[in-house]
């Protein structure tokens, strides 16, 4: 793989269109260097937008950005979790090596260090307004991962994991401050647990709306919902900064769950629908809103014509929790992902969030060019690696060596050979390990197991491996995966025991390293945790 990138751009890029019209349409001046605006979506599955193939309602937003917008029909995130996928985005570095490899190590929530080069802190160099709104994860305000000591000149939202599972959060912060929402003390949010997780305790959940599908759980007149302070909030940055070049990543916790929702808009007569089905559709719907919001205020400011906009997932299909197959022979010994019986969001792959298969890492991806008025559609594969080297080129920063990924304005552009054949993408959780490479899918799910491969292209379900009839793909897929896996002192590495684990905790502990958990909404333990 390239790992140097010459971005001094000598003219800035056109897009490669439909029309003539549309590439000289596109054409930026060097000397004014675009706004970027990056709407990061929080879980959203691949099939949860109406441009995408949801049929249940409509995204209308998003669907016009996207039909403006050059699509990547083969796009994927860093990693099929939160953290790994941010820290990796942030870092232009692959989990294999990145900054964070899991959502936990043996400390707990690890923070970015603060030798991370981010692409925030690159665009800082280069005269960029930086700012972050929406949730964070990757440190808190003590430690090194604090926005504003990672190339952020502004953060409002969530800094922690657990705290951005809720929709109406006690606290949230601004630039460190802490920002109290006293009126949203009703909320149970143990109760939405409980809800997701089939227990909901004779619960009448239908009730926490009215008739007309409005959430009446909540007083929406008083109590503070968390997308309305976002949306206002990245309206603000774009006012504030409008007469400069500003990058503002809008990561929104939408549609993450637990599920709760203000409106069931489209879906509030669909009590057909299973309520967690009606209430993540209708999260997706308030994302849109999101979305059309952030358009308008780009343009009643006079920036939308020059600003960059990307739109992209953090991991791939998460509605619900994996399960074995039919005695977990059919599928290989793998878990399942069922895709949600009434959205059929999941798309059409295999695995879903937390899994090293295709379903953890494909996303919906566009990049809408400035003054793009046509579609425009890549079948290359890129992942969002690719953006810390093209965020580079747009900024016109200096050589950046070592990055994971590639520039994507060549490819923009119409150069169709700009990322080598032969560059891959690798990916790992725990024990599991992929790559994608050209047409090829290669994955292991331990070390000692064997490893398979698929051409992915025309196998999306993996149901033929290959790995037998093409031993030479197979052994440098092998080399790969043991060359670009470098050891940490506090993650589980692929091979790793819980025996090792347990004593990676151990050493965290006895050497007063671990971190603290901050959870929403004031609640002791996750429904998954356990006291220790």
């Amino acid at each position: 793989m390239i790992k140097e990138y010459f971005l001094v751009l000598t003219t800035f890029f056109t897009i490669g269109g439909f029309s003539q019209t549309s590439i000289q349409n596109s054409k930026i001046e060097k000397n004014n260097k675009p706004n970027i605006v990056f709407i990061f979506s929080d879980d959203l599955s691949f099939r949860d937008v109406s441009a995408y193939g949801q049929k249940n309602y409509k995204t209308p937003n998003i669907d016009k950005l996207c039909l403006t917008s050059t699509r990547f029909t083969q796009a994927y995130a860093a990693a099929p979790e939160c953290a790994p996928s941010r820290g990796s985005l942030l870092s232009g570095l692959h989990v294999g090596h990145g900054p964070i490899r899991l959502n936990s190590s043996a400390r707990g929530f690890e923070f970015l260090p603060a030798d991370t080069y981010t692409l925030a802190k690159m665009l800082q160099e280069t005269g960029y307004k930086t700012g972050v709104v929406g949730k964070w994860g990757l440190g808190y305000s003590t430690d090194a991962g604090d926005p504003l000591k990672q190339g952020f000149d502004y953060h409002f939202g969530f800094l922690t994991h657990y705290e951005a599972h809720s929709y109406f959060p006690l606290v949230l912060y601004e630039n460190n401050k802490e920002i109290h929402y006293p009126q949203n003390k009703g909320m149970d949010i143990q109760t939405l647990y409980d809800k997701e997780r089939g227990n909901p305790n004779h619960i009448d959940f239908e009730r926490y709306y009215d008739e007309n599908g409005k959430l009446v759980y909540m007083d929406l007149s008083k109590a503070a919902y968390a997308p309305n302070l976002f949306d206002s909030k990245a309206a603000e940055f774009i006012h504030k900064n409008k007469k400069d070049s500003f990058f503002l990543w809008f990561t929104t916790n939408l549609p993450h769950g637990p599920t709760i929702v203000d409106d069931f808009r489209q879906l509030k007569d669909r009590k057909d629908m299973d309520i967690v089905s009606r209430e993540w559709g209708a999260m997706v719907q308030r994302l849109d809103i999101s979305v059309g919001k952030l358009i308008d205020k780009l343009k009643e400011e006079g920036v939308y014509d020059n600003t960059i906009i990307i739109f992209a997932s953090d991991n791939g299909y998460s509605m619900h929790n994996p399960t074995k197959g039919k005695e977990n022979v059919e599928h290989n010994g793998r878990p399942v992902w069922e895709d949600d019986l009434y959205l059929q969001n999941k798309g059409t792959f295999t695995g879903g969030k937390f899994s090293g298969l295709e379903g953890g890492m494909r996303i919906p991806f566009f990049i809408h060019l400035p003054k793009q008025n046509t579609p425009n559609v890549i079948s290359e594969p890129v992942w969002l690696v690719d953006l810390f080297p093209t965020f580079a080129s747009v900024s016109n920063s200096k050589l950046i060596t070592g990055l994971d990924g590639y520039n994507l304005m060549p490819l923009l552009n119409g150069d169709k050979n700009a990322i080598p054949t032969d560059r891959f993408m690798y990916f790992t959780r725990k024990d599991e390990q992929a790559i994608r490479q050209g047409p090829w899918f290669a994955y292991r799910s331990h070390p000692n197991k064997e490893l398979e491969l698929y051409l992915i292209e025309e196998d999306q379900l993996i149901n033929t491996n290959l790995a037998a009839q093409y031993p030479q793909i197979s052994s440098t897929m092998k080399t790969i995966m043991e060359r670009e896996q470098v050891p940490s002192e506090w993650y589980w590495n692929p091979g790793d025991t819980q025996n090792i684990f347990n004593q990676k905790v151990k050493k965290a502990k006895e050497s007063g390293q671990l971190i603290k958990n901050y959870r929403p909404n004031n609640i002791k333990l996750m429904p998954w945790e356990t006291e220790k």
